[in-house]
């Protein structure tokens, strides 16, 4: 059991794979059930089907992006306050209130403007109802997804990550059942994938509210107004995580746009393949950051910086030789994982090959993403709120406009990849110039 595990004492090998592996196969099974969607959608609704996931998905990544703001920067400063429990309350009931306001701005924002975001999300005409049968009940079941996020870093934090990765686990089975339930046996269509996966976050997060329930719990939730002082932590620490999930929404968007230009709704849907597939390396580097991270922010809450400096280096090895696994595995397999959502030979071909492209620097991006999680548990959100805005947007609008142009389609795959490295050589020069320090 992680909780008789002492973070300043034992191994750094020991506490590194007692946090990362549930925290890794739990973030795994959330790109699961993510995909199964995609999968019974591809199969069972066809290509438009799944280009209108891609369309209408953003609105969801938004969403998770800020209950990862608001889970992690807030059980981050619960594990640097490890003694002090009115400040972790005080966290923990932020939290909670953070996402509920967020929730309920982001359904009147939906309401308010309805299919003028649909569209400026990329949808074309003939694809709007699609869109809005899988949007719509999706954004209105949004808040479990949001809480189940927030709650599942504060568990983790809290040294049960195995219970953390169990409600991940939950989620995922009730969503798979009811896709093929709703999908394949009601005929639903791409609603039903909507209905199942907002049922299965009521699940990971009704199991989470258990684990706060029970006897002998330290956190209790109390209504009250949130200082300024410590919502200005909570985003601050946690703004890398909110933009590397926002930068998800944002780079989908601008995708889907730059794809029905060059080559219409068999260009969105492929990139729709290509996205869930790629979801899955995403969360295995996300869940190896949020591994390290409680065992850093303990550690250098308690000046031990020789076991933070371990960590560091342990958790970038894992990432390199994890990232060239990745590598290899899509360059051998492209297609036949493309098989799986839909064997389109059209979408086969061209969905292969671009999947091959927007991999091409995965080993970057898993070295970046433990570099911005390592600088967060250390405190050091103004350097990793520098390089996640780099990553996600300013390097990558740079390459959509400048790529394409040259490559045309194969430079809209590559804007990934080419941020990925500028990030990646950001951060060799600012660590050599001594701007950002070991």
């Amino acid at each position: 059991m992680t909780k008789s595990l002492s973070l300043g004492k034992d191994s750094i090998g020991r506490l590194f794979f007692a946090f990362s592996l549930p925290a890794v196969t739990g973030m795994l099974v959330t790109a699961f059930y993510a995909i199964v969607d995609g999968i019974f959608i591809g199969q069972g609704v066809g290509a438009d089907g799944l280009a209108a996931i891609n369309i209408g998905y953003p609105i969801i990544n938004f969403a998770a992006a800020l209950s990862l703001m608001f889970g992690i920067g807030g059980s981050t400063l619960i594990s640097l306050h490890p003694k002090n429990k009115k400040v972790q309350n005080r966290c923990f009931s932020y939290i909670i209130n953070l996402n509920l306001i967020a929730y309920a701005i982001l359904v009147l924002l939906v309401i308010i403007f309805n299919e003028k975001l649909l569209y400026m999300m990329g949808s074309s005409k003939e694809l709007l109802p699609m869109v809005k049968a899988y949007m719509y009940p999706c954004t209105l079941g949004v808040i479990f997804l949001m809480l189940a996020n927030s709650l599942n870093a504060v568990v983790r934090n809290d040294k049960s990550p195995t219970y953390a990765f169990v409600s991940m686990v939950i989620g995922s089975v009730v969503n798979i059942f009811l896709d093929w339930l709703f999908i394949m046996v009601f005929k639903w269509g791409i609603f039903g994938g909507a209905i199942a996966t907002a049922l299965g976050q009521l699940c990971s997060f009704l199991f989470l509210i258990k684990y706060f329930l029970r006897f002998g719990s330290t956190f209790k939730y109390k209504v009250s107004i949130i200082k300024i002082k410590y919502l200005l932590k909570i985003c601050s620490i946690g703004f890398p995580s909110f933009i590397m999930e926002f930068a998800v929404a944002l780079i989908t968007i601008l995708f889907n746009i730059s794809f029905m230009e060059y080559s219409g709704e068999i260009g969105v849907s492929s990139f729709c393949v290509v996205g869930y597939i790629f979801y899955i390396y995403r969360m295995l580097f996300t869940g190896l950051g949020q591994g390290i991270q409680p065992i850093v922010s303990y550690n250098y809450g308690e000046k031990l910086y020789d076991r933070v400096h371990q960590i560091y280096i342990l958790g970038k090895k894992v990432a390199f030789v994890l990232g060239a696994g990745v590598l290899a595995w899509v360059i051998l397999f492209s297609k036949d994982l493309i098989k799986l959502f839909n064997s389109d030979p059209q979408l086969v071909s061209k969905a292969s090959h671009g999947m091959i492209l927007y991999t091409s620097a995965i080993i970057f991006l898993a070295l970046n993403f433990m570099e911005i999680a390592y600088l967060q548990a250390r405190e050091q959100a103004k350097y990793a709120n520098i390089l996640s805005i780099l990553r996600s947007t300013v390097y990558v609008l740079i390459a959509l406009l400048i790529l394409p142009r040259i490559l045309g389609e194969n430079g809209i795959w590559l804007a990934l990849p080419a941020s990925d490295l500028l990030t990646y050589l950001t951060t060799v020069i600012l660590k050599r110039a001594n701007i950002i320090k070991p």
